[in-house]
């Protein structure tokens, strides 16, 4: 049973690097080459994660299902839908837990609106998203995660100008099924 949970610990690390906005065919490798985080901060930033999935798993299969997490210098945004207010707060106690966490921001929806065909749209709309911020001039991609629930993108990581902000949040708002955009990107030029 270890040996099963620790695989899929490891598949969702490997799951959320490729999962954060890169488009498929884009190595993690060309993705984290564009970041403007450190190889220590990268490091750090998957340890927690790591940490994170670990403290999930052992505690509820449907939380580990059910929320997705993105780390980024130490800021964990969680995000997803959970059918109970208790799930969502045990997440978000689950992440505080965490060594080396600053800040959490809890996005997860609680609902029971989704199914397959609200999970493939959102999918549809990550992917759009990571190839809309990969194409466009003065935008560094790898700086940026997106994640969709329910029609909502969600936005985090860093923009290195109010402009690159600006334009990432107007791609997002312009992308087909997107209903609502929530910004978690700081500025840091």
């Amino acid at each position: 049973m270890r040996r099963i949970a620790a695989a899929l610990i490891a598949f969702a690390a490997l799951a959320s690097l490729a999962a954060c906005g890169a488009p498929p065919g884009v190595s993690t490798v060309a993705r984290l080459a564009t970041e403007s985080r450190t190889t220590a901060q990268i490091t750090e930033d998957n340890r927690i994660l790591l940490a994170f999935n670990r403290a999930v798993a052992g505690e509820s299969g449907a939380l580990f299902r059910d929320v997705s997490t993105d780390v980024y210098v130490g800021r964990m945004m969680l995000t997803g839908s959970v059918k109970e207010a208790r799930m969502k707060t045990r997440a978000e106690e689950l992440a505080r837990g965490v060594q080396g966490v600053s800040q959490v921001i809890n996005e997860l929806q609680v609902t029971d609106q989704g199914g397959f065909s609200a999970t493939a749209k959102d999918l549809a709309i990550e992917q759009k998203m990571g190839v809309k911020l990969l194409a466009e001039k003065g935008i560094t991609s790898g700086n940026f995660r997106v994640r969709a629930v329910n029609g909502t993108v969600y936005l985090f990581g860093r923009a290195l100008s109010q402009a690159e902000l600006n334009h990432a949040l107007n791609l997002a708002r312009e992308t087909e099924d997107v209903r609502a955009v929530v910004n978690h990107v700081r500025v840091q030029p």
